[in-house]
């Protein structure tokens, strides 16, 4: 008998803004970069961690080579997230900019942000670091109306093999994709 080890879940959106808003109120800064740039960028936590303040304050976009892919990704970044990442740095007492945003480890992280999102009322989910980027390709196959074209793009961004392989990945079940047919009066002249 084999036993499947449980992986990493995405969050909804509501939890995701559960999760930073408690980060924020409890001034956990850099827990709070942690998802938010995780969620933002949708980037592994290797990469995430490798990122420098030099790399994004006062920046449009973040331009990064990934380690495990070594494909080098331009990140838009949004006004409204450069304007908290100013007032997140002044926080932090304005640490030198060669200094990573995220000076933690893997497991650190990880252990962490189990204990934090529980307080934060999430319980019952299995959180990590990779919870991140799958919250991420998530909410993009929502918002694009479940679309087969998005996955194609989040397998790409992903650097995934198939759309199949970005399914499995994004835990988009066979009764989600029945679902989409559950419309009532499709069709109907």
């Amino acid at each position: 008998m084999s036993v499947k080890i449980k992986s990493a879940e995405a969050l909804e959106e509501h939890e995701l803004n559960k999760l930073l808003k408690y980060l924020s109120q409890k001034n956990h800064w850099v827990y709070y970069l942690v998802v938010r740039l995780g969620a933002s960028t949708a980037l592994r936590f290797g990469d995430l961690s490798r990122i420098t303040w030099n790399d994004i304050l006062g920046k449009s976009e973040l331009l990064i080579k990934e380690t495990k892919t070594g494909k080098v990704r331009e990140i838009p970044i949004q006004k409204e997230l450069s304007d908290k990442l100013l007032f997140i740095y002044r926080r932090l007492g304005c640490p030198k900019v060669s200094e990573p945003v995220i000076p933690l480890t893997i497991r650190g992280v990880n252990k962490q942000i189990k204990i934090l999102a529980y307080r934060a009322g999430l319980r019952g989910k299995r959180i990590s670091t990779h919870t991140w980027r799958k919250t991420f390709g998530r909410e993009v196959w929502k918002r694009n109306n479940y679309s087969e074209a998005s996955l194609i793009k989040l397998s790409y961004l992903f650097n995934h093999s198939s759309t199949s392989v970005t399914r499995i990945y994004l835990d988009i079940t066979r009764e989600e994709v029945n679902d989409l047919y559950s419309i009532q009066d499709l069709f109907v002249y």
